[in-house]
């Protein structure tokens, strides 16, 4: 198990929260197990998604998806930021 973090500035959350939702069957059959969505302290448009996946494998299958491209052009024209965290903190 791996926790994958994303952070993403959002120009449009509802837009990307909709085209997000439509590839959750995807994540989950690809190996996600949870996926939750934090918005940045005082920065209304800065996302944190945390998602917790079978292994690190899955999840950068995701990340080299079309799926995933698709997700990440609706955010702003800065990069997204992308950490793999261990399933325990130390």
């Amino acid at each position: 198990m791996i926790y994958l973090l994303i952070k993403q500035s959002i120009k449009n959350y509802v837009s990307w929260k909709n085209s997000f939702d439509q590839f959750q069957e995807y994540r989950k059959v690809g190996g996600e197990l949870s996926c939750e969505i934090y918005q940045a302290n005082g920065k209304q448009n800065e996302h944190i998604i945390l998602s917790q996946w079978k292994n690190e494998e899955s999840a950068l299958e995701f990340l080299q998806s079309q799926s995933f491209e698709m997700i990440k052009e609706l955010g702003e024209e800065e990069p997204v930021a992308i950490h793999f965290l261990p399933p325990k903190a130390v």
